[in-house]
């Protein structure tokens, strides 16, 4: 199943977002679009506008039945939603009645087209959405499909025909087929022109001429380049907290700035760190969990401060790769458009602004944005969402950005999903949890529940779900940013695949870590788990994030089956302690019905004269010996005696139920 075009970076974010490959990469589109902008036509390099349209829309036709359709990203559904009639539109999106409505136009107006691959657009019109407005004492074409408000002078040769259309669209990603993969840019060259339909692709095109460089403006591109290559060079990427930068980088935008001096904005980024915990310290209910979640705090904020050289020379690259970007961004935005554009300052008056961006495309088809982030990336934060849509379609029933694929990134996390039927969690499996929780704004952790017989304890007791999930909020209380729960699934995969899937709660622009260990090739348990990640959502690489697992004292691994032969004997609280720290240990025999029980069995042995004897490192329990007298059923039983090692930590509990069952004890 293809993927669909779901993430548009900033150029600068690259560095956050894929390290010394991003790096590369951003290098790379700045000096193409240097030979674009000087008018070779060699250049590897195109640009397109960023349309601000809603919904995303998908059009085409499907090589499988050469039937055509419409739809939105969820045509690439595990279960897909693909509109080949009016019907499908009503029983696959009946919830959003104005997604209906677009839609519904689009099957009915865009066949004609002639489109014979898939083509992803961005619907801008129809309409009932177009109203004549006064601009400078000129009529103007109005419509507003997102934040931005185009207009478009009546009488000029585009206004002419968007007044004689029914629909508008602007097509900017190709797909060969629901198979295939994407690649941003759309020929619409063999498109047939069709009355009552507007269409365009997204490239830009200087039609005046005035979008060139200056030599001072090359020298200066050039010039940042350089000095962000000599930075570069020195950064070691290794253990960055790059999501954690990449949100708190958003939060100096909120505030217009944007790494203006990359020292203090270390120590903002601390003391956004410091207070960003310090909320989830507060809702902790006790001073114990309080107390461990500080102290967690503080040895990341000490990680931190021991990359301060490599954070601060990252900010200040970012920032480079920044300015080089608005030297091209000024230049397109000074080409003269048909359209002319606006925002809504809040109070209803119309504020002039720039396209949205733009979109720099390689020859290979990936993408970048080219978007002033101080300007429009700010107005995005800054006006309420639910006005995008104010007299033209409820922003609930086009479901917005969740129906867009192409979104910024701005309000991205990265979940952490850590799976498993942890019976029971111990120390070993926390400590996964803490060092995803170092890197990650969020961690799930998953219990799963068997349909078949779940582990059990050495006395026969099962370690039950719920069991888990107590001892797990025991251990991971200094935590703030784990989360865990039981899921319905059996199996940890199909419990994590549904957590990150199309139904789960992850949005358009998160990153996703599937835990696992390094050791043992474990990350490949997760091959294949691209098909499986919701659209939007961006897969990290098992392997990139596998973590180094920890061991017990003499490099021993850690092991729930050692633990539940270890909780055979609870008498043996130094062994269990090793598991779930000694400060657990009551509470964790108290969860799983131990508590009392070391007296019982420490007493055991005595009760009816000797149970057992010890041979050459054996112990040998004799199941007709008791109080001296062998009872006729036990007899017929002609049970063989049991003989366990000594180091079997299990033996304790079975000699208390072997001695019941003979019925010493009543």
């Amino acid at each position: 199943m293809a993927k669909a075009n779901t993430h548009l970076t900033h150029l600068e974010e690259l560095v956050l977002t894929q390290g010394p490959a991003g790096y590369d990469m951003a290098k790379a589109f700045l000096l193409e679009l240097l030979e674009t902008l000087k008018g070779n036509t060699n250049s590897r390099v195109q640009t397109s506008v960023k349309w601000d349209g809603a919904p995303a829309m998908f059009a085409g036709v499907n090589p499988e039945n050469g039937k055509f359709f419409v739809g939105t990203k969820s045509i690439f559904n595990k279960i897909p939603k693909i509109n080949y009639t009016e019907e499908d539109i009503i029983k696959n999106h009946g919830h959003a009645p104005g997604l209906v409505d677009k839609l519904t136009k689009g099957l009915k107006y865009l066949p004609s087209l002639g489109i014979d691959k898939i083509l992803q657009g961005d619907f801008m019109f129809d309409d009932e959405m177009l109203e004549t407005v006064e601009i400078d004492g000129e009529p103007h074409y109005r419509f507003k499909p997102n934040t931005i408000v185009y207009a478009v002078p009546v009488n000029s040769q585009l206004g002419q025909e968007i007044g004689k259309s029914k629909f508008g669209i602007v097509f900017h990603t190709t797909y060969d087929s629901l198979d295939g993969g994407a690649s941003f840019g759309a020929d619409i060259s063999g498109l047939k022109s069709v009355p009552g339909v507007w269409y365009d692709d997204a490239f830009f095109t200087d039609d005046t001429g005035t979008v060139t460089l200056t030599d001072d403006e090359e020298e200066r591109v050039r010039e940042l380049v350089n000095q962000s290559d000599a930075i570069n060079s020195d950064i070691n990427y290794d253990d960055l907290p790059s999501d954690l930068l990449n949100i708190y980088i958003n939060s100096e935008i909120k505030s217009g700035k944007f790494l203006d001096n990359p020292e203090e904005s270390f120590q903002g980024f601390l003391d956004w760190y410091s207070s960003r915990i310090q909320k989830k310290i507060d809702n902790l209910k006790s001073q114990k969990g309080k107390t461990r979640a500080t102290e967690n705090a503080r040895q990341v904020m000490q990680l931190m401060s021991n990359k301060k050289s490599d954070i601060v020379n990252l900010f200040k690259v970012s920032r480079l790769l920044f300015e080089a970007k608005n030297i091209f961004i000024q230049k397109y935005n000074n080409a003269v458009y048909n359209t002319k554009h606006f925002v809504d300052d809040g109070s209803g008056d119309l504020v002039v602004t720039n396209p949205e961006g733009y979109v720099a495309v390689d020859h290979a088809g990936n993408g970048v944005k080219f978007v002033d982030r101080l300007e429009f990336s700010r107005a995005n934060f800054a006006i309420d969402k639910g006005d995008k849509f104010t007299g033209q379609v409820n922003e609930t029933e086009i479901e917005d950005e969740d129906d867009d694929p192409v979104v910024d990134s701005d309000f991205s996390k990265t979940v952490a999903v850590v799976p498993g039927a942890f019976k029971p969690p111990h120390n070993g499996h926390l400590d996964m949890v803490r060092k995803y929780a170092a890197i990650a704004d969020e961690v799930m952790v998953l219990i799963s529940r068997p349909t078949k017989a779940g582990r059990k304890l050495p006395n026969g007791r099962e370690i039950t779900a719920e069991d888990s999930l107590k001892i797990w909020k025991l251990l991971a209380i200094d935590l703030p940013n784990v989360d865990i729960s039981i899921s319905t699934h059996a199996s940890p995969i199909n419990a994590a695949y549904e957590y990150v899937g199309e139904e789960g709660p992850l949005k358009t622009g998160d990153k996703v870590i599937l835990g696992c260990s390094a050791k043992d090739c474990d990350w490949k348990r997760w091959t294949g788990a691209e098909k499986y990640i919701k659209d939007g959502v961006e897969l990290l690489t098992p392997k990139g994030t596998a973590v180094t697992p920890m061991q017990r004292k003499d490099d021993i691994p850690f092991s729930a089956t050692d633990f539940r032969n270890a909780l055979g004997n609870p008498n043996n609280r130094d062994e269990i302690a090793e598991f779930v720290g000694e400060e657990n240990v009551d509470n964790v025999l108290k969860i799983l019905g131990l508590e009392g029980k070391v007296d019982e069995i420490a007493t055991a042995g005595g009760v009816g004269g000797s149970v057992g004897s010890v041979q050459g490192g054996s112990i040998s329990v004799p199941l007709g010996s008791g109080s001296g007298e062998t009872k006729k059923k036990t007899a017929k039983k002609k049970r063989k005696p049991i003989v366990m090692k000594d180091e079997d930590l299990a033996i304790a509990n079975e000699v208390l139920r072997l001695i019941k069952e003979r019925g010493i004890l009543r």
